[in-house]
């Protein structure tokens, strides 16, 4: 007898249903969106990725700042950390993906069509993988570990990212020192040179002293100049970092000059950045994540499937059950490959965790050795050296313009001063940089990463 073909329908319609319906297997990984350890933000599908061109091109004014505020600043939108915020979203989508199990496949199979006539046998059967849920679970947690290494990746760059516009910022501070000490000089020459003038008048003055001293108020100038490019370029360099390029600064009130007050005690400043350097702890979560990615690649892969179905021939009108389990056999792919290269990775993160401490330990004595003789340099040029030259430059003036001391005694005067005037701030610049990385765990240049 054969059925109707409503009634042949019916048998093959749980079938479908079991196919399409949501499967909730028994081997499944605990849900990553309600992993209370791991919480999932929602991605907005919606979102248009890209720089955000409107927010770099509106003119910050930030007017009479701190640093400590324009660090506040810099940490809300620089793009450096905005990376390591996508990356760690990325991330997260591992995770998610990773817990996932394997989607039912429904097959449809059609055999003897035309036979003798007839429409042949035709069937759908639903295949299932099963058994991979340990291994879902070791893969979520090599997602999870490498998200705790992209927590320290974005502490690295907020340090950065702190340090550099501390240190732009004192850059600028004394770049703006720089153009005062510069127009102090030129004021002084010109003086110098109105005055020599009717010292000319009066024949207490060679016309060919008068023509040096003229050079050398053009040449006070042209420093002057110069000063004032080097303190546009420190103050675009210092908007850069902020992330506001087109912003403007009236003037930052902390003072260069303060620095260098308790001195940092050498062997607690590197066991400080030994210790507790966010890179260091990067990489030893770099390694634990490695870690995890090896003992995923190690386990041992247990997946298996199932499949059933139902046929029907058209033939003898007869309706077929079939049902079926595959194994894989591991004979050729043993999974050897993954577990070298991640054997290797984790060996690899370790060697790096060596190198690095010993990158620190050089480069620490090498700032550490500036820190000492800029410090005690700085020290020396604001405390003994610029306040006696600065009244010896004065007196020298007065005593050239009285005729007591001749041009040649009043250039050397004038160069001695602007000399030391340079060291000093070139000395205090040295400081401040120097007092920034060991104080910021030797970390720098975040528009690099």
């Amino acid at each position: 007898m054969k059925l109707p073909i409503p009634s042949r329908i019916a048998l093959l319609t749980p079938t479908l249903a079991l196919a399409f319906a949501p499967v909730a297997w028994s081997q499944n990984a605990p849900s990553p969106a309600n992993a209370s350890s791991f919480p999932v933000a929602p991605v907005n599908a919606n979102a248009t990725p890209g720089f955000d061109e409107k927010a770099a091109a509106e003119a910050f004014d930030f007017g009479r700042t701190t640093i400590a505020a324009l660090q506040e600043f810099a940490l809300r939108r620089h793009p450096a950390l905005q990376l390591v915020d996508d990356l760690t979203d990325a991330e997260r989508g591992v995770y998610v993906q990773a817990g996932l199990a394997p989607n039912p496949t429904l097959k449809y199979g059609g055999e003897e069509i035309g036979a003798d006539g007839s429409a042949g046998k035709h069937g759908i059967a639903v295949e299932q993988e099963f058994g991979g849920a340990a291994r879902r679970r070791l893969a979520q947690e090599a997602s999870r570990k490498a998200t705790v290494a992209l927590d320290w990746k974005r502490q690295v760059v907020a340090t950065k990212v702190r340090n550099d516009v501390r240190a732009a910022a004192y850059r600028l501070l004394i770049a703006q020192k720089r153009v005062e000490f510069r127009q102090q000089i030129a004021s002084v020459s010109q003086a110098a040179e109105d005055q020599a003038r009717n010292l000319i008048a009066a024949g207490s003055l060679s016309q060919l002293n008068f023509i040096q001293l003229q050079n050398q108020t053009r040449e006070a100038n042209l420093a002057t100049v110069k000063a004032k490019n080097a303190k546009t370029a420190a103050q675009k360099a210092l908007l850069a970092v902020l992330g506001a390029p087109n912003g403007s600064i009236e003037a930052i009130l902390d003072d260069p000059e303060e620095l260098g007050g308790e001195p940092l005690d050498e062997n607690a400043t590197l066991d400080d950045i030994l210790e507790r350097s966010p890179e260091i702890e990067r990489l030893k979560a770099q390694i634990v994540q490695r870690q995890a990615v090896l003992n995923y690649e190690r386990a041992p892969k247990r997946e298996f499937s199932v499949e059933g179905g139902v046929s029907y021939a058209f033939g003898d009108s007869t309706t077929l059950a079939s049902a079926g389990v595959g194994v894989p056999l591991r004979i050729n792919d043993r999974n050897q490959g993954n577990i070298q290269r991640a054997t290797a990775e984790y060996f690899a993160a370790q060697r790096e965790l060596e190198r690095t401490q010993l990158k620190l330990r050089a480069e620490f004595a090498e700032t550490f050795a500036v820190y000492k003789s800029a410090r005690e340099e700085a020290r020396t040029y604001r405390e003994e050296i610029m306040p006696s030259l600065e009244n010896f430059f004065e007196m020298s003036q007065q005593a050239f313009l009285s005729g007591e001391i001749d041009f040649l005694e009043i250039s050397q005067a004038r160069v001695v001063y602007i000399e030391s005037s340079v060291n000093y701030l070139e000395a205090l610049e040295r400081l401040a940089e120097s007092i920034v990385k060991l104080e910021g765990a030797l970390l720098e240049r975040s528009l690099d990463d």
